[in-house]
């Protein structure tokens, strides 16, 4: 149907969303152009993930069904704006600096523009046919407004319409791969003609030829028909990377004297790519716009850029053979480019070079960068490929971290949170949530992982990944050994479910198994779900025992036994929390778990529903209300187990029921409770479940709470 599919536009949509943001990067020093700038690429990325929702929801079969040529002019529409869209990421990526400030709980990361891009903006080159800012903005609004139109074609069912909007857009891309096949066979001529040349030995000039003017040969050469009758015309080549010897100029300059430009020295260590890009613009300096006469020496004659534009035609250059080493030199052939990048309009060093074949489109297909941004970078500023990984990266590094390993759940998060001390003085327990990343993939992932201490032994751990979207962060909460963890679900908000034990959050880099970015000890995790279902999945995985159910509750009392307990104080031991029902797998064991207030006790008060050694009884008593008696949970220390985790066995009750348990004080045992729930409807639901699950009681090990 077309050469993306709606998978790969979302993706180019995340990626000109993130573009949006880091292009106007330190606002502060940002022109006013980044800005409009931004505002473009963001209605670019709310076009195209507009476009693929189009796609997804509305039946696009008139595609399938429309001529080939709509075809391929949907598809060249979109891979015309892809290559836009990664043409300004490769700019991004190459003129951005990045800078780390240490703060108290790790460091933060700004990005921002180097000083000489901000300086010279205005004289890039934004745009592969050589368009500066403004023609950049016009080029996104262009990719916009046709896919607005695209996705208003397709809505309507219009094929017509639809025709009229991508045949444009076909007939540019057609030109441009015709351009592209010529310039190509240019540049495979250009190299068989310099290995014909290397293949010669170097032959010194004399003295009396090296002081004939240059100007005066290629003036003879171009007066007389003979001479291009042995000669071939050599096409130009292309550089593909900047060249960190070349000066800079001003913006504001609207002329650039050739005396301050000189050719630069030979050397060994110069890269072949420079002397390319070098020999590519030499054609814009000669020939027409050249002066004539004694007083047209180079190191005085102001050169402008319209003259400079102006100048660039065809014209014959003199033979390899005759040419100087210098000259030579300037014929290498660049390497591979290693990246591809926009180029800036003008190269301030090639004003003293002849004038050879220059193809019309040459800028274009150029994508090169004569901005020098090598410079020495000095204390916590450094530079590096990109501030967050691309898919290949992601997919090697999830490998590398799910090795031998199995991996449990996989829900999409909105959002996800940690709690951070707002100071470092360990007598200040005040706290605040840090926003790790917005949409992300959570996983659960269980290994296996060799015991430091011994050689052959191993052991399983579970744990908590988060990769973001944008693919800046990937977060590790790997659990203790031994016992489970019980995720806390929210009152209000059921597709949160946080984590609320001390626990160290991993930052990892981008390659596995190097130095972490930086971790951080907290006691507390949000993980919010974009679905109720996808967190209670998440919590089955945590636990490993099914959610059957969630009910919410108001508040639970405590309530004795006997005529005392009748005309005692009701003491509340749970507030606004939810009363979750979980079966476990193996034992088939239904356990009911709400968690205590934190003035009451720690931990949660648990229960069976189905156990034959200790039966509950479940009492209607109202509207909301219930009464649950037959419960035994020891409030005492260390009856029971750590905060938010299962393991071990609590004390047994002894003897049948209303006679005291060998060793243990009544008062400090739960033996009933009142709860009331947020809906009748949930209250009778509940006593539904229970007498369903006590159908079949069930002989279970004893279970005293959970502390």
């Amino acid at each position: 149907m077309s050469g993306l599919s709606i998978g790969d536009i979302l993706m180019l949509s995340q990626t000109a969303w993130k573009l949006g943001r880091t292009f106007s990067a330190g606002r502060k020093n940002a022109p006013p152009e980044f800005l409009e700038v931004e505002a473009e690429v963001n209605g670019l990325a709310k076009a195209l993930k507009l476009l693929a929702e189009t796609m997804f929801s509305e039946e696009v079969d008139q595609l399938k069904d429309a001529e080939k040529d709509v075809q391929v002019g949907f598809a060249a529409m979109l891979s015309s704006c892809r290559q836009t869209v990664q043409d300004l990421d490769s700019l991004t990526d190459q003129y951005q600096d990045i800078k780390k400030s240490k703060t108290n709980g790790g460091f933060t990361v700004e990005r921002s523009w180097s000083e000489l891009v901000v300086a010279q903006y205005q004289t890039m080159m934004w745009t592969t046919d050589g368009g500066d800012i403004k023609a950049l903005r016009r080029m996104l609004r262009t990719h916009t407004s046709t896919l607005s139109q695209a996705k208003q074609a397709l809505q309507s069912h219009d094929l017509s319409r639809l025709e009229s909007i991508v045949a444009p857009e076909s007939d540019q891309v057609d030109s441009f791969h015709s351009k592209l096949a010529i310039h190509s066979q240019e540049l495979n001529e250009a190299v068989r003609i310099v290995q014909n040349d290397a293949d010669q030995p170097f032959q010194p000039v004399s003295p009396s030829e090296s002081k004939s003017p240059k100007r005066e040969s290629s003036q003879q050469d171009r007066t007389s028909p003979d001479s291009f009758a042995d000669r071939e015309p050599v096409p130009q080549t292309l550089s593909y990377t900047s060249s960190p010897q070349e000066p800079t100029r001003s913006p504001t300059s609207s002329t650039i004297r050739a005396s301050s430009l000189r050719s630069p020295a030979p050397s060994t260590n110069r890269p072949a790519r420079q002397n390319g890009l070098a020999e590519s613009r030499s054609a814009r300096t000669s020939s027409s716009g050249a002066p004539k006469g004694p007083g047209s020496s180079r190191g005085s004659h102001p050169v402008s850029i319209t003259d400079i534009v102006e100048s660039s035609k065809p014209s014959a250059s003199p033979s390899a053979r005759s040419r100087s080493p210098e000259q030579r030199c300037l014929w290498e052939i660049p390497q591979a480019p290693d990246s591809i990048v926009l180029s800036s309009k003008v190269s301030p060093t090639i004003m003293d070079y002849p004038v050879h074949h220059e193809a019309k489109d040459d800028v274009q297909e150029s994508r090169t960068s004569d901005l020098d941004i090598n410079s020495t970078i000095h204390g916590d500023v450094h530079r590096r490929h990109r501030s967050s990984t691309i898919a290949s990266q992601q997919e090697r590094f999830w490998k590398d971290a799910t090795r031998n390993s199995a991996q449990l759940c996989k829900a999409r998060g909105i959002v996800v949170q940690y709690a951070q001390k707002v100071s470092p003085d360990p007598d200040i327990e005040e706290v605040e949530m840090v926003d790790a990343c917005g949409k992300c993939d959570i996983h659960v992932v269980r290994k296996r992982e060799a015991i430091a201490e011994a050689r052959n032994d191993i052991r399983i751990m579970t744990s908590i990944w988060v990769l973001s979207d944008d693919k800046t962060l990937r977060m590790e909460l790997k659990m203790a050994d031994g016992g489970w963890y019980i995720p806390y679900s929210s009152y209000f908000n059921p597709e949160k479910v946080s984590i609320t034990v001390p626990c160290e959050l991993k930052f990892h880099d981008v390659q596995y198994g190097t130095r972490l970015l930086k971790t951080v000890k907290t006691t507390w995790i949000n993980y919010v779900f974009e679905s109720a279902q996808a967190a209670a999945l998440f919590q089955n995985e945590l636990m490993g025992r099914t959610l059957l159910r969630t009910f919410r509750t108001c508040q639970t009392l405590r309530i004795r036994e006997g005529l005392s307990g009748t005309f005692s104080y009701a003491e509340q031991m749970c507030g606004m929390e939810n009363l979750r029902i979980w079966e476990d797998n193996e034992t088939l064991a239904v356990i009911a778990l709400i968690h205590f207030s934190p003035q009451f006790k720690k931990g949660y008060l648990a229960f069976y529903l189905n156990s034959s050694n200790n039966p509950i009884k479940a009492k209607d008593e109202g509207p909301k209300e219930i009464k649950i008696k037959g419960l035994w949970v020891p409030l005492e220390k260390g009856a029971g187990r750590k905060d938010s985790v299962i393991g071990g066995e609590g004390k047994d009750r002894k003897g049948n029921k209303g006679k005291k348990a060998e060793g243990v004080d009544r008062k400090k045992v739960i033996t009933g409770a009142k709860v009331e729930f947020a809906s009748e409807a949930e209250k009778r639901e509940f006593l539904a479940l229970v007498w369903q699950v006590q159908g079949c009681m069930r002989d279970l090990p004893p279970l005293s709470g959970v502390n």
